[in-house]
């Protein structure tokens, strides 16, 4: 029976394993420039964290979460995101005492189940960043600003930021009673408007199926208290002095509930029609609705596979090479144990001058013919021989395997 990994599922080897790394390797030197320290959650949480959190009326509670029960009939779920589980860590190792401000960012597997297509898919890779504890619209200016960076390190230049602003409790709740008033007016809801225009009203929004008919929608902005409009205001003004481009967009909703203030995507057309490459805002409320002390939050999480599908003709990843490969082979099968001796000597310290190389052989009980066609195969540069009148006098065969020419080296020289 043929096995294949499952749908929405996909393996990552070769070169965009190398890209992948490359992408975490340069995440992590922009994070410790801004001070964010790394945190590592579970994959699996219980399945009440994710519903709390994120909303039960959101796409992904409704719709998209991976949920289990375990031997004891626990409930528990594959992270959907990454932004309850750092909130839960946060307040169950009592982080909220010891780093009331803390900076984490985490790089992990995350789990939706949503219809797999170019740049999304039902296992996927985040990185994610939260800042914890300023309450200043400073904070997401800098947030934003950090996402920035990030697409920047890997050669992503043309973006399109998007910025709103969702007000508080006070403003959201006259912003829900105009949006109610309006949607009642609007004929033929599909089913999901309709049971979220219950629960949820800005969630209509987001809606994919009936957004055509929404012309007139009530504006955010005019329903912002004067302290959400100053905190919106300099957010923009602060990001302007950066030198950040944005679009003040009063169409973005984010897909999860616990999002106060300001919002953002950060967009790309590299990516067809799954073009947010990141997204995040500020979430005041959640470190209090899950139990912990009030504690004001702004953070985003980028998809990597996203990331890379823009970064693909930026040429960024062009410059990295993978490592030179070296074959050693033996013609003669009594050297195998010094030609095996010299193969970790090369892994641990590598060749004089300091190339980066990766070392494969030997392999015993092959002929130096096969032998040779394996270190065609596996793309070796060079191919190191064994033989052994030339070793005893000190020497190697060292064959070029593009232009199959060899020449006979000092051991002492490599």
């Amino acid at each position: 029976m043929n096995y294949k990994a499952p749908r929405g599922t996909h393996d990552i080897f070769g070169t965009n394993a190398l890209a992948m790394s490359l992408l975490e390797q340069q995440a992590r030197v922009i994070f410790k420039k801004h001070g964010f320290e790394e945190i590592r959650t579970p994959l699996f949480e219980d399945a009440a964290l994710f519903m709390r959190s994120i909303g039960q009326t959101t796409d992904i509670v409704e719709k998209e979460m991976y949920i289990f029960e375990d031997r004891k009939s626990r409930k528990l779920a594959l992270r959907p995101e990454g932004t309850a589980s750092l909130v839960r860590a946060f307040i169950e190792n009592r982080l909220d005492i010891s780093m009331p401000a803390g900076r984490f960012f985490y790089i992990g597997e995350m789990f939706r189940y949503e219809r797999p297509q170019t740049g999304r898919y039902r296992q996927f890779h985040q990185i994610g960043a939260e800042f914890l504890g300023n309450p200043s619209p400073a904070a997401d200016a800098e947030i934003i600003i950090l996402a920035q960076d990030l697409l920047f390190s890997v050669g992503i230049k043309e973006m399109d930021v998007r910025v709103n602003s969702l007000g508080c409790e006070k403003c959201r709740y006259l912003f829900r009673e105009a949006l109610v008033k309006y949607f009642c007016s609007v004929r033929d809801l599909c089913e999901d408007c309709v049971r979220r225009l219950e629960k949820n009203p800005l969630r209509v929004l987001d809606c994919k199926t009936d957004s055509h008919k929404f012309t007139g929608v009530p504006r955010i902005s005019d329903y912002l208290c004067d302290y959400c409009k100053d905190s919106f205001n300099l957010v923009l003004s602060l990001l302007e002095s950066a030198g950040c481009n944005y679009t003040a967009d009063e169409k973005l909703v984010r897909g999860l509930d616990y999002y106060t203030r300001t919002v953002f995507e950060i967009r790309s057309d590299a990516v067809g029609s799954q073009d947010a490459l990141v997204a995040g805002g500020r979430y005041d409320n959640l470190v209090g609705e899950l139990g912990g002390q009030n504690t004001p939050a702004v953070g985003f999480a980028l998809g990597s596979e996203r990331v890379l599908l823009a970064a693909r003709n930026t040429g960024f990843f062009d410059s990295f090479q993978e490592s030179e490969k070296i074959f050693i082979a033996i013609a003669d099968q009594e050297l195998f144990n010094e030609a095996f001796s010299f193969a970790v000597k090369m892994i641990r310290n590598g060749l004089k001058g300091g190339k980066d190389i990766s070392v494969f052989g030997p392999v015993n009980g092959k002929s130096l013919t096969s032998q040779l066609k394996f270190a065609d195969k596996i793309k070796a540069v060079k191919t190191i021989v064994f033989a052994k009148t030339e070793f005893e006098n000190g020497k190697f065969l060292v064959k070029n395997m593009k232009d199959k020419t060899q020449v006979e080296v000092l051991i002492d020289e490599l």
